[in-house]
């Protein structure tokens, strides 16, 4: 559905990839830092770490079949689950002074998955409305002839 709407406006369509890529690289950093911080850096010392990676990283498994396979809705709300992370890692850097780049990094992830989403869905939603004004318009000129 998205390629046949979007194949008149190949700017859009770059636009789009552009935030795609943006919130997948965002995410697979977000992966990536939180299991370099729990398992190497900032390793728990009342919980086992297999529980620890489950409860921080897991909730991250969730939104990805959906961000591979372009659902908007994920997209959407994907968006919200970042917002989490980007809490998590600023209380990580006031939690460890010390490593304080730990939670930089997990903090930008989360941010650059963020704007990804928002960016994708704002596109989405944009040429959508697009779409359904020009088919209206179409109806109502053909109900006149």
């Amino acid at each position: 559905m998205l390629k046949q709407m979007l194949d008149n406006d190949p700017e859009t369509l770059k636009k789009l990839h552009f935030s795609q890529n943006l919130a997948l690289i965002g995410y697979f950093s977000l992966f990536i830092i939180l299991m370099i911080n729990i398992v190497w850096l900032i390793p728990s010392r009342h919980f086992p770490t297999a529980l620890v990676l489950i409860v921080i990283a897991g909730p991250l498994f969730f939104p990805m079949r959906g961000l591979l396979n372009n659902n908007t809705y994920t997209y959407q709300w994907a968006s919200f689950l970042s917002l989490a992370y980007v809490a998590h890692g600023i209380s990580e850097v006031s939690a460890y002074p010390d490593i304080w780049h730990a939670g930089i990094f997990e903090t930008l992830a989360a941010m650059l998955m963020y704007l990804g989403c928002v960016m994708y869905a704002r596109i989405f939603k944009k040429e959508l409305k697009k779409k359904i004004k020009l088919e209206a318009e179409q109806t109502a000129e053909s109900e006149k002839k």
